[in-house]
Order: C-alpha cells, then structure tokens, then sequence
C-alpha cells in the first residue's frame, strides 16, 4: 500500500467497473453550455447511468438521499467527499470545471485524497480555459501534462477524462 492508499489490484471486477466508466466516459458530452460544476455532473452521472452495469453500482449526489451513501475520504483531519462512486470503496468519481490554475490544483488534491479510501479515482476535466489550452496540451504526447496524467493512471490508479476534444469525444488516460 504506497503512500497510504487502499490496495487495488488491476485486475477483478472493481477494476473492471473503473475501466468501463473510463470507456464510456470518452464519449460524454462535455461540449455542452453548463453554468456550473453542478449541471456538468449531473450531465457526466446521466451518461453514466446509461450503461446497465454502472447504474446498479453508481451512488450519486444526484437523487434524493444519496450523500449520506457515498463514503468520505479523510486527510488531514479533514472529510472528503467525491461526486458519484462506483460501489462504497471501489470507484470515486470527481467532476471539475477548469478555467484557471487554482481549480486545477484543486482537482489533483481531490484525487489524492480520494485515492487514500477508494481503489481507483475518476477525475473529469470539463476544459474552460482560454482557447481549450488544457484539452490541447494534454493531447501532446510530449508535454508535461501527458507525462503527469499517463503516470497518475498507471502508478496510482487514478483516471483521467479531458474533455471536449470534440464532440462527444474525449481524452483517457487508464
């Protein structure tokens, strides 16, 4: 367990899960005119709860009563909670919009934490930034952004979704 975190094989139906929500998260439409972090989330749970598998393992903050369902991360004295999990400890899902530095610092932080109660983090990136610089610089296979997310995803199971690269069409990083 390195670095604190919950042990998570790649291999068995947890990891299973993760890597079908990574799938069909590559295709969600992230191009849309939300307001807000929240229509963005309800919008990625939707996509979500279209496949079958996911719906009968997704808790959401979406319906009535599901907060209390999600389980907590704890860091620092502090609780943390995603936005949707698969299962209570498998799959934390994160939602960010990104316009600036601090909301994309933020996000990393989140995953960490998550990372120390769940198997394996989903981070979704909505990309808001000037001239979508986050979507494009994470497409270069020779930028620092590729490096640093190919490494979260193979060395602490934490999975990324950048998006829109198109419509309905994203980047994975698994």
């Amino acid at each position: 367990m390195p670095l604190g975190f919950v042990s998570s094989p790649r291999h068995g139906q947890h990891f299973d899960l993760a890597k079908l929500a990574v799938r069909k998260l590559k295709s969600a439409n992230l191009a849309l005119k939300g307001k807000n972090e929240r229509e963005f989330e309800q919008a990625v749970v939707g996509h979500l709860q279209s496949s079958p598998t996911i719906r009968k393992n997704l808790i959401t903050q979406v319906g009535t009563d599901e907060v209390d369902k999600i389980t907590q991360a704890s860091l620092f004295g502090f609780s943390h909670r995603p936005d949707a999990s698969i299962g209570k400890d498998g799959t934390a899902i994160e939602i960010k919009v990104i316009s600036g530095g601090q909301s994309a610092r933020e996000i990393l932080g989140q995953s960490i934490a998550y990372r120390m109660q769940y198997r394996f983090v989903i981070i979704v990136l909505i990309d808001r930034s000037e001239g979508r610089q986050i979507v494009d610089l994470c497409s270069d296979k020779k930028s620092s952004e590729f490096s640093l997310f190919a490494g979260l995803a193979e060395s602490m199971n934490i999975f990324s979704v950048i998006g829109p690269d198109g419509p309905s069409s994203n980047i994975a990083f698994i």
